[in-house]
This record gives C-alpha cells, structure tokens and sequence, in this order.
C-alpha cells in the first residue's frame, strides 16, 4: 500500500470531519460556558486546534457566513502536531463526541471562547 495513498485519504477524512464539526458547532451556537467542567486534557487541546484551524481557515468571532478556506495537508498536520494530537487521536475525538452530545457541547463553548479571544 502506497504510504502517501494512505495519508491523502486520511488527509481527506480529517477534512471532511472538520466540516461536519462546523456544522454541528454552528446548530450549538447557543451554547455557553464559562469553565471547561467535565473535560479532560484532550478534550481542552482538541478545542485547542479546533480553535487554531478555524481561524486559520477564516472564521471569527465576528463572522455571519461562515465560508472555510481549504488548509493544505501540511498545515492540518502541523496544527495537529502542535496540539500533540495525531490523526488517529482526532478521529477517535470526534467520534466520541458523536456520542456524548452533552461533552461536545462542552468542547463547543470552550472553541467559542478561544475563538472570541484571539479574534480581532
């Protein structure tokens, strides 16, 4: 099996990850929180690079539309790195939260807050 085969197509399901958690931060928009009760490390760095990647792609605080701009895969890597967290470790996040609405909810406020933070 082709290594660089491999690493596009999780490449492309990261990608496809993050759109969706867009999508499901976007019907959270409600939500609040003002402590990060109830998450583990993980979870505070996983909304750590959740926050990074949607600034990056352009989203802010600010924002009424929100049109993403397309992270090349190094970039995604590196963020992802700089988090510590791997690809397998973000997949495995994301599931989760597909079960544990109410922890996502959490992870949610805590991306709102950063992103309030480091936005203009």
């Amino acid at each position: 099996m082709d290594l660089q085969w491999l690493f596009r197509c999780l490449s492309a399901r990261i990608h496809a990850a993050l759109l969706l958690l867009v999508l499901v931060a976007l019907s959270f928009s409600g939500c609040r929180l003002s402590r990060s009760d109830g998450l583990d490390a993980v979870d505070i760095r996983f909304a750590a690079f959740y926050s990074d990647y949607l600034i990056a792609a352009g989203v802010t605080s600010r924002d009424e539309e929100v049109v993403l701009a397309p992270l090349s895969t190094a970039s995604m890597r590196s963020m992802l790195a700089r988090h510590s967290m791997t690809p397998e470790v973000f997949r495995k996040r994301v599931q989760l939260y597909g079960e544990q609405p109410e922890r996502w909810k959490k992870v949610i406020a805590l991306v709102r807050s950063n992103v309030w933070k480091k936005s203009p």
